[in-house]
């Protein structure tokens, strides 16, 4: 078997195990949803879904961009066999993390429970403790993550977070529905915080089995200012990108009811169904970007984006077909009739992401190029065009307007990042680009 031969049987099984795993994932979160939407009902499963919005805004510091940062030194250090370089990464990233989440989650208990007294937050002030306890575990769980899938091991760094965590969290839930005890946003908070703690566990013993034999008799070499000045547009990057899929409900939360924030959650979560063939691309190609560019392989990255491109938008555009013609039905049936007012946010969201998913793989691309910046003008200009067409819209048009914003600011986003990939690396992160250089 040739080379070539070799690297596209390894590829396929790479997608069809992560395929598996996000099958498996988003079927658990969806499912996760619909126990805490038909449990909760849309008004607390609303104040549920807004702190936990907010706790993932909080939370974006501790890591500050750190797994693209990890995934990115992982994969390029053992592409060059720098053991003492990928041994520094390591060490510095966990002290950075762990730091900076002992300080977050000090400030902000503070915070809430001295200068916002009455306030939402502060009426549900269990629920939000623990959720950012949870999402400060994530965030670290994330980090692991990214080391694994830059060894290599891009099956196993989804595994915690991506599969294991969905999964316990749903097990939980349906045992204590069936016990018949009574869930409240802190208690369904609390258990999701112990799913987390789990998997995160597990994630840790997956990483020591897996780390490279070279490592132990390597001493770690530190870039600490080089990896602080790349940290920093890598952190802007993440949190505009946080910010910009949160706003919506967080918006929704302040100017609009709490049922709103239920019913814009699942039609967000039903959304996620169609964008998961990007989840599993980008899963796939990301360390494959990363060793091509270290590499100066133009040609690589140029194919590998594109066939990024053909397998999401063929994985996407199915399930658009498919909320078109039964949305209804499906919101109804699996989380009731109070969600049902969802359809046409829920199909303007899936149709956003089917243009999403034609454009590939731009995020991976850029970001691997050592191009964030680009990222983050782009992320940015579609911020602030969601929050201006939600200021406009959402009064008017509640979870409409909301959906209408957010595709709209998701497509200029695409658009500017398909130009400027284009622009500053000649490659087409659309499907155009292999056909072009077929023809």
């Amino acid at each position: 078997m040739s080379k070539q031969s070799l690297l596209t049987s390894k590829l396929s099984r790479l997608l069809a195990g992560t395929f598996l795993v996000r099958v498996l994932s988003v079927g658990a979160t969806f499912l996760c949803s619909v126990l805490l939407a038909r449990t909760l009902g849309p008004e607390h499963f609303g104040i549920y879904s807004y702190i936990l919005a907010m706790v993932s805004l909080l939370a974006l510091p501790a890591t500050a961009g750190m797994p693209t940062l990890v995934l990115r030194e992982t994969a390029s250090t053992k592409a060059l066999n720098d053991w003492g370089k990928m041994k520094g990464i390591w060490l510095w990233s966990g002290f950075v993390i762990i730091t900076l989440s002992l300080v977050i989650y000090s400030f902000s208990t503070l915070a809430i429970l001295n200068f916002f007294e009455g306030s939402k937050v502060f009426i549900e002030y269990k629920t939000f403790a623990l959720g950012l306890a949870m999402s400060l575990l994530m965030a670290m769980g994330n980090v692991r993550g990214a080391a694994l899938r830059g060894l290599g091991l891009i099956i196993q760094g989804q595994l915690p977070e991506s599969l294991i965590r969905p999964i316990l969290f749903a097990a939980f839930l349906l045992i204590l529905i069936q016990l018949d005890i009574t869930l409240d946003p802190a208690y369904s908070m609390g258990i999701h915080l112990v799913a987390a703690l789990i998997a995160f566990i597990i994630g840790a013993v997956l990483l020591l089995k897996a780390k490279p034999p070279e490592l132990k008799v390597t001493r770690p070499i530190f870039y600490n200012k080089p990896w602080l000045f790349t940290i920093l547009p890598l952190a802007l990057m993440t949190g505009m990108q946080s910010l910009s899929s949160q706003v919506d409900i967080l918006m929704l939360g302040s100017m609009g009811i709490a049922s709103d924030v239920g019913v814009y959650k699942i039609v967000v979560s039903g959304a996620a169904l169609a964008v998961f063939g990007l989840q599993v691309v980008n899963m796939v190609i990301t360390p494959r970007l990363a060793s091509a560019f270290a590499q100066k392989d133009t040609l690589k990255a140029q194919k590998t984006a594109s066939l990024g491109s053909i397998l999401s938008f063929g994985l996407t555009f199915p399930v658009v077909l498919v909320f078109y013609f039964f949305g209804t039905e499906i919101l109804g049936l699996i989380f009731g009739n109070e969600y049902v007012v969802g359809y046409r946010a829920l199909l303007i969201i899936s149709l956003g992401q089917a243009v999403n998913a034609f454009f590939g793989s731009s995020i991976s691309i850029l970001t691997m190029s050592g191009n964030e910046k680009f990222v983050i003008k782009g992320m940015s200009l579609s911020t602030i065009i969601n929050v201006v067409l939600n200021l406009a819209l959402i009064p008017h048009l509640g979870i409409d307007g909301a959906a209408l914003g957010a595709t709209t600011a998701l497509l200029v986003w695409n658009i500017y990042l398909w130009i400027v990939i284009k622009k500053q690396l000649n490659i087409d992160c659309t499907f155009f680009g292999l056909i072009r250089r077929i023809a």
